[in-house]
């Protein structure tokens, strides 16, 4: 195996701050994520364009760019380090349950309820280590093209990919205001009834906010005004501030009570949708990953708090 290549190559950690690097174009917000300084990150890509003999990267003014080096070293290190991951998963399976890692990747919405089948699963199986990644749909999309995860959770999954997908949860879309909102204490709204409100809404792309422009075309409504926000937890807490409204999963009024929202009983909603968790249909899963994925299927569902969400969804459909 040994190649002139391998013999100058730096380590994989080099390899892996790259990557990071070359995820966000930027030193600085890689040195965040990896909790490094801007300095040690700097010096260990300065290290592996050395070794490699070609840069890896360009300023121009503000934005950093790749090299056509730079690209390469990122398409073979997702190949390296799905390799790598492939050597874990099967000596994982070779000890069993205890010991291994699962992998997971899931769209913004999903961190409201995901940790509540992650805690009882862990106690399951302690010596498993979970790596739960949280991004909007592009960059799970991304994840899902580089095989970086197990499974992946999304409220709308890609069409244009082959994969193994299962149903596993509602997803009712309901439309949220803070309880110091006039309209909080209305019995029934229609959808001309929140004119003088902003509604506030994920970027372009973003599933949720994909559902909710169809179903508005569908149903011919109108939007006086928006907000874009590209996050779900600024998203809520604006809301809590009473900056205007939202139509978001309704697994965000779980600690409703505590939070300050309220779910406004707007005819024609919620929008009814689903959740889903998938896979790559050629891939086959470690043996961690097919008991996460059984223990979603069965006890998902008694682990959440569905009662309260699905009352939620027949009391607003009642009204309908």
């Amino acid at each position: 195996m040994e190649t002139r290549l391998l013999t100058r190559l730096g380590t994989l950690r080099q390899v892996e701050i790259f990557m990071k690097v070359a995820e966000n174009l930027s030193i600085t917000r890689a040195a965040e994520e990896l909790h490094l300084s801007h300095s040690a990150v700097s010096v260990q890509v300065a290290k592996l364009a050395d070794a490699l003999g070609l840069p890896l990267h360009e300023v121009h003014g503000k934005q950093l760019r790749l090299t056509d080096a730079g690209h390469q070293v990122v398409q073979t290190g997702h190949e390296l380090f799905a390799a790598i991951r492939r050597l874990d998963d099967n000596l994982a399976d070779l000890k069993g349950l205890s010991a291994g890692s699962l992998r997971i990747s899931v769209v913004t919405t999903a961190k409201y309820f995901l940790p509540r089948i992650l805690g009882p699963f862990c106690r399951d199986y302690p010596a498993i280590e979970v790596s739960f990644k949280v991004g909007n749909r592009a960059q799970i999309i991304d994840r899902l093209n580089n095989s970086e995860d197990d499974l992946y959770i999304f409220n709308d999954p890609p069409s244009h990919l082959p994969l193994a997908t299962y149903r596993f949860l509602p997803n009712p879309l309901a439309v949220i205001a803070s309880k110091n909102n006039p309209l909080s204490r209305r019995r029934k709204l229609r959808w001309e009834d929140l004119a003088g409100q902003t509604l506030l809404m994920r970027e372009q792309g973003s599933g949720t906010a994909s559902a909710i422009r169809s179903h508005l075309t569908a149903k011919q409504l109108q939007v006086v005004k928006t907000m874009v926000i590209e996050s779900n937890e600024a998203i809520k807490y604006s809301v809590i501030e009473n900056m205007g409204i939202t139509i978001l999963s309704a697994y965000v009024l779980a600690n409703a009570s505590e939070d300050g929202l309220v779910q406004l009983p707007v005819a024609g909603f919620p929008i009814l949708s689903d959740w889903y968790v998938v896979h790559p249909q050629q891939r086959r899963l470690p043996l961690i990953a097919e008991r996460f994925l059984e223990f979603v299927l069965k006890r998902g569902p008694h682990v959440l708090p569905m009662e309260n969400i699905e009352r939620q969804v027949r009391e607003a459909l009642a009204r309908n």
